[in-house]
This record gives C-alpha cells, structure tokens and sequence, in this order.
C-alpha cells in the first residue's frame, strides 16, 4: 500500500488538492493552514475569521503570496459565486464571515478552529447541512453536542471528527491501537500542561500568554482546567470511560509510575474500578497514555520482554507528544480519502463537562466567554449531572445569573436563563430529546 504522502500526491494529480475551509485563524488556525503548505495534496484555499484582516494576515504568515488571496466579503454582488471562481482559478479566498465560508461550492472539507462553543455549533451544523465533511477542532462544542453532530453526519452522509493531534484524538489513536490487539483498557488518561489553578483569569496570565503569543483568556483556560475537562469529555464520551469522581482525580505523577497509580485500589491505584477517564499531573505532559492489561501467561511474558513500562500485571502505553493543530491534516486526509474519522461519539454520552462558579456570582450577571472571569468547567458522569440538572459548560457563555450560585458550586439549569438565540442551545436541546432526556 502507498503511503499517506504517495495517496495525496495521487489524489492530487486527479483531483486537485484537497480544498480546505477553515474557520478560525488565532494561533492553532495560523499553525494549521502553515502546516498544509508544506505537505502535498493538501490546502487551505478559504479561511473566515471575524478578526478584521486576520484571515489575511494568517495566509501570509503561512507563507501564501498575497497576490494570491482574494477578499471575499457577503457584501459582494453574489459572493459564493465569487468565492468558487477564485478557488476554481487556484487563488485563496479570505473572508470574515464563517455562513459564507460553509456555503462555497469549491470545497471538499469544513476545519472549525475557533474554541468557542457558540461558533463551533453554528459551523459544525452548517457545514453538515451544506454535504460537507467536518473536522473540528472545537472540543468545547464537542463536549456539548458531539453525539448529535456525528448523528446528523451519518444521516447526511458526510464525516463528523475530532482531530488527530489533539489530546483525545491522540488518545482515541492508542485505545484503537490497544483494543484491536485484544487487550483490557482500564483507562484513558492524558497529562496536564500548566499547574491548576482554579481562579486563574486572562488578568493572572496575561504576561505569560503575550509571551507565549496566545491569548489570555486560551491560557486561562487552560490554567484553570477547563480545556482538561472539555478533552476528557470528549474521550471519555468516544470510549464510553467516564470519570470517577467530579472533576477526575488529577494525581501528581510521573510517566514511570503511570502503571502502579492509574489502576483498581485493590491493585495498589486510585481508581475504584476499570473503565475510567482522568488526568495526571507532572511530566506525563504533554503526553497522553492509556493503561492496559491481559491475563493471558504469554502476551504478558513478552510484555515484560518487551521493557514496556508496567507494574503488577498493567502497563502503559504513553506518547510524550501531541502536536495539535500540526497533526489536523492526518485527520482532514482520512476524512476525504477514507471517509474515516479519528474521533466522534457514537455512545451514549457517560460525561459532561459542567460549568462551576470561579467567584460568588450574583443574579443579573451575565456568564463570560470560556478561560474568562466567572466560570470554569469540571468533568462529571452523565449519570450525575442529569438528574441533578448541572448546567454544561457550552451552554453557560452569554447565560444571565437569576440566582446566587457561590464560589466553587456548579450552576444548575435553573440558576440561569439561556440564550436561546444561540445555536448551541437549540442543538443540545434536540440532542437532549434524542437522548430521550428533556
């Protein structure tokens, strides 16, 4: 069989290169469309960001001459029309607005790259109602409507996907890997970049992240353990692992005692049972591992032969890397050339990323964006989060406060009046009903 490089090259002499549209180009958009240009059969030919001039500027940082990229704005006489000439002429076309981007003719696969829930909604939905294939990179949506977006993908016909690079996509890789040799899973894991810290706001790592050229509310969000939760979510929901307890366990640990820490109580570890999703803190960042075991005498004396890191009849299989937005165009190729994803849930959702107050909040207050000053998000079991009617993280950005919900409590449902405006809301509603929940 070829190789992935020698099937895009081929794809490319038939077809073209695979055309991308991508939303969103911050920092892991820029790094994407970057990435592609070095690859063959492969690229970014129209981006939207609301940004004035981003999409442009990312282009260019990306190294596209300028006089290839093409302005393309909804108030052009006919702007889809516009857009599919420039492609068809081999140009790039830049916009600022993500309804026009999903509508062009001229492209064979849709990346949301924004990390706000609201827009990652609006595009996933939109893209799959225009017959395109999706790879996003927005895991906050994902969190909150993967099930009915991989849904609604499967009916249309098209791929819904996570994508490979980041976190639960590079975990999803390992448990496929480990679960078509046959071995028992007795969980997911992933280590935690930044030290948490739960009031971490863009005020606290503004400095850092001008450092770092992100943005300080991204940061935050990561300080804060809201991006953890979200990726957890959308693994454990992949998998079906659901987390133990509120907000995982979260232990310091180091990459050798991954094995001795991740495993049954009654085998030395902290986890009641098999079948978990959580995280560890220390140098297992910025990779990502997954716990296996056997019972079979011969596997299990090759396993030791084999030096895999392993204690007490469990072993680790760990990558210290993930690559993120520089992987992605694994992803896009086995969407378009297989018709494969690496990512989506197909389960019944076992977790939920639940919003939890960073402050004493007040009623009339309105929830800001995600990494922001008001909330942070925490893992929790579906089965609890339901019946209890927790609020999930993606629904909370833009809600307004009719109660008072202290500082570290989780907002419920009925603490808040949503936004019923957004298409998120409406989503996760409809994916509520299907779930035969509300």
């Amino acid at each position: 069989m070829r190789s992935l490089r020698q099937r895009l090259q081929a794809y490319a002499q038939e077809h073209g290169p695979i055309r991308v549209g991508l939303v969103g180009a911050g920092q892991m958009g820029t790094g994407l469309m970057s990435q592609m240009e070095r690859m063959d059969g492969m690229r970014a030919v129209a981006v939207a960001d609301v940004v004035p001039n981003r999409a442009q500027a990312a282009f260019g940082e990306a190294s596209v001459p300028a006089d290839l990229v093409v302005c393309v704005e909804e108030s052009d006489s006919d702007p889809v029309g516009k857009a599919n000439e420039v492609i068809a002429a081999g140009k790039r076309v830049a916009t600022h607005s993500a309804d026009l981007l999903v509508q062009i003719d001229n492209l064979d696969v849709i990346v949301e790259s924004t990390g706000v829930p609201e827009v990652g909604a609006f595009v996933c939905e939109a893209a799959i109602r225009a017959g395109k294939h999706v790879v996003n990179m927005n895991v906050e949506a994902d969190a909150t409507i993967g099930y009915l977006l991989a849904q609604m993908a499967e009916e249309a016909g098209v791929v819904y996907s996570l994508a490979a690079g980041d976190e639960p996509g590079s975990i999803k890789e390992m448990f496929d890997f480990a679960d078509a040799l046959g071995f028992e899973i007795v969980m997911v894991g992933k280590g935690k970049n930044n030290p948490l810290n739960r009031e971490a706001n863009p005020d606290h790592v503004a400095a850092k992240a001008l450092a770092q050229h992100m943005s300080a509310k991204m940061l935050a969000s990561f300080v804060d353990g809201t991006k953890t939760m979200v990726e957890m979510t959308s693994i454990g929901n992949a998998t079906g692992y659901a987390p133990e307890v509120r907000g995982a366990h979260g232990p310091n640990c180091s990459v050798k005692e991954l094995p001795k820490v991740f495993v049954p109580r009654a085998d030395g570890g902290i986890l009641d049972g098999r079948g978990a999703v959580d995280y560890a803190v220390g140098d297992v960042a910025p990779g990502v591992f997954v716990i296996i075991t056997t019972d079979q005498p011969k596997i299990i004396t090759d396993l030791n032969y084999l030096r895999l890191n392993g204690h007490g009849g469990y072993w680790a299989l760990y990558r210290p890397y993930h690559l993120a937005n520089l992987e992605t165009p694994i992803t896009v190729a086995n969407v378009v050339l297989d018709r494969r994803e690496t990512l989506a849930t197909f389960k019944r959702p076992v977790a939920e990323t639940i919003a939890v107050a960073k402050r004493d909040l007040q009623p009339g207050e309105r929830v800001d964006a995600l990494g922001g000053y008001t909330v942070y998000g925490m893992i929790e079991k579906t089965a609890v989060s339901q019946p209890e009617d927790l609020l999930p993280l993606g629904l909370a950005v833009g809600a307004e406060l009719v109660n008072s919900v202290a500082k570290g409590e989780p907002l419920r449902y009925s603490d808040v009046v949503l936004n019923e405006q957004q298409a998120i809301v409406r989503l996760r509603r409809q994916q509520d009903r299907l779930l035969g929940y509300k």
